[in-house]
């Protein structure tokens, strides 16, 4: 579900920012900070839509692995695991780290791909998202995604630009939503 009112996002955002712990907060609100100040505020925008749909499936915590990349988990028993990554080069994209349910998404209906390989888009949306399969196999991959594969787990890398993002955030929460319902 796409969060839409600029209102409830601020109100999410803050629930977040109360939950985590003061160094995570900062760093959280030093990126906002840096994306405020970008000329168009496009970019500060999609950061706390994919922030706050993040949080809104995960909701266990939050931390940062450097100053560009943030984990989401769920409670794990008395541990925590990781379900989500988001990762802000400051590129113009950003990268969100997921389970992959390519296969049951396509299988739903919940998705459907393009002619393009890697490329996905929801039912009569204008722009598809890019997708990339990830495991152990392939190169070493990011700190930050790690924990995410292995013991026959596989993620995928969906890269959402921050200037025409709209359907791509709702294509990448549908794709969210389901890999929620193995939590849930």
């Amino acid at each position: 579900m796409a969060v839409t009112s600029q209102a409830p996002r601020e109100n999410q955002l803050e629930g977040l920012l109360a939950r985590v712990p003061a160094k995570e907060r900062a760093k959280i609100e030093k990126h906002l900070a840096a994306c405020d100040a970008e000329a168009d505020g496009a970019h500060a925008d999609v950061f706390r839509r994919v922030v706050t749909m993040l949080d809104s499936h995960a909701g266990a915590g939050v931390d940062s692995v450097g100053g560009q990349a943030w984990r989401f988990f769920v409670p794990d028993g008395k541990y925590r695991l990781q379900v989500f990554a988001l990762e802000d080069r400051g590129d113009g994209t950003l990268r969100v780290y997921l389970p992959d349910v390519l296969a049951p998404a396509l299988k739903g209906g919940v998705i459907h791909k393009t002619a393009v390989a890697n490329e996905y888009t929801l039912k009569g949306a204008a722009r598809p998202v890019h997708v990339e399969p990830l495991d152990q196999e392939k190169p070493e991959p990011p700190a930050h995604v790690k924990s995410m594969l292995g013991w026959g787990r596989k993620a995928i890398s969906i890269t959402i630009p921050v200037t025409t993002a709209g359907s791509q955030i709702n294509v990448t929460d549908a794709l969210c939503t389901l890999a929620a319902k193995k939590w849930a």
